[in-house]
């Protein structure tokens, strides 16, 4: 919170002392003499497209911070030495950051054998730790609708409804991991579909697709981009070790051996 309030300040200091063509979009709010646009707005975004329905957000973001600030300045906080330095940490941080993302580039592949031979290297991190199941989750808020589906799963009836309308989620959900609420309808059974649970929402269905027990192996399949993501992290990170040293060895660097 903190971090985004401050990124919020400097993106607010950098209009107060630019000197730019005049602004004629649209007033979104005014604090005393200080006026938001629509095209400061979208800065503020990032730059990015503003969606209508986030406007009302970050005109009562922008605001709150604006009213912060003044009153801050009020103080003379803004000439507090301390706040400088954090400021100056803080802005470095961005130069670096900014530098990094922008003159490294890895170009990474990670290949198929490469993730099959760490699979089999590491197997005994691919034990279930907790009883798993594999499923669809299917909601909706008319009870007339959650008729349709219960007749659907419970007796095949497919005319006049088309059941992906309803699906909300497909994913994994482990044992003592999941919503108290849901849990016992899921795993204290061994029937397919579930439901209907009803909610303060509305009516939930579950098509359970497979059930894992505790401790049986993950298949490849399943750890594949989790496996994927790691190993790619793991070259990314040793090339930057080496773009890092190619820039230490192109300057004259000194340590003092006294603090080594």
């Amino acid at each position: 919170m903190f971090l985004r309030n401050l990124v919020f300040f400097i993106f607010l200091f950098v209009f107060c002392c630019e000197t730019k063509k005049p602004d004629r979009s649209d007033v979104l709010a005014r604090v005393d003499g200080e006026t938001l646009t629509l095209n400061k707005a979208q800065h503020l975004n990032g730059d990015m497209v503003l969606q209508k329905e986030n406007i009302s957000k970050l005109v009562s973001d922008w605001i709150t911070n604006t009213v912060l600030l003044n009153r801050a300045r009020a103080l003379g906080l803004e000439k507090d030495s301390v706040l400088i330095k954090k400021r100056d940490v803080f802005f470095n941080e961005l130069v670096v950051s900014s530098f990094i993302k922008g003159g490294f580039n890895p170009n990474i592949t990670i290949s198929k054998k490469e993730v099959l031979n760490y699979y089999k290297n590491n197997k005994s991190s691919f034990f279930r730790e907790n009883e798993e199941v594999f499923l669809e989750h299917y909601f909706t808020e008319e009870i007339r609708l959650s008729k349709k589906i219960n007749s659907f799963f419970t007796l095949n009836k497919k005319k006049d409804i088309n059941i992906s309308d309803f699906l909300i989620e497909v994913k994994t959900v482990k044992k003592g991991r999941t919503s108290g609420f849901f849990e016992p309808y899921i795993f204290n059974t061994n029937k397919k579909e579930v439901g209907p649970i009803r909610s303060k929402k509305g009516y939930h269905f579950f098509k359970i697709l497979n059930r894992y027990k505790k401790g049986s192996l993950k298949g490849l399949e399943q750890v594949y981009d989790e496996i994927h993501q790691k190993l790619y992290k793991q070259k990314e990170m040793q090339l930057s070790f080496i773009f890092l040293d190619s820039i230490k060895n192109s300057l004259e660097i000194y340590i003092n051996p006294k603090y080594q």
